[in-house]
């Protein structure tokens, strides 16, 4: 009687202590949960960030790339042949690589670096452009970045 009594406890604590909400390592295909950030379709996000490096929001679009190997980035398409490159902190999101094509919304910081003529230049030398193709390089170009904290696609 003495052991029943001492496993039915061990089992009620081991119960209780269980968390039963669903978990995925496919992202949260739920709305986002900060109604306080501004929202940014993906081909406004370089007016959005016109004057600013940095910008907490919810940048709304479609995935165009996924990290092939394990969802741990994806791409959102800007218009004008730009993407926006979303990063998740370590083991805290990936994204099902079948993402490709579906609607976005993702909360997170946003950062914009300007790249300089001198280092587009040499990039676009080292993928073996023509001298033409390498003096037609005379403005610097802003590449965007995303580290998400929620990612929700529909």
């Amino acid at each position: 009687m003495k052991q029943f009594l001492v496993y039915s406890l061990l089992i009620a604590l081991v119960i209780s202590g269980c968390d039963s909400s669903p978990k995925s390592d496919k992202g949260d295909t739920t709305q986002s949960q900060n109604a306080t950030l501004p929202v940014v379709q993906a081909g406004e996000l370089a007016a959005a960030m016109e004057t600013v490096t940095e910008l907490e929001l919810q940048l709304t679009g479609t995935i165009v790339e996924v990290c092939h190997g394990s969802g741990c980035w994806l791409e959102m398409d800007m218009g004008d042949g730009q993407r926006v490159l979303v990063t998740f902190p370590k083991d805290v999101y990936v994204v099902d690589t079948t993402a490709i094509g579906k609607p976005a919304i993702i909360d997170g910081l946003v950062t914009k670096e300007i790249i300089s003529v001198k280092r587009l230049q040499l990039q676009a030398a080292d993928e073996g452009a023509s001298d033409e193709e390498i003096d037609a390089i005379t403005q610097p170009m802003a590449e965007f970045s995303m580290e998400a904290t929620h990612v929700g696609i529909k």
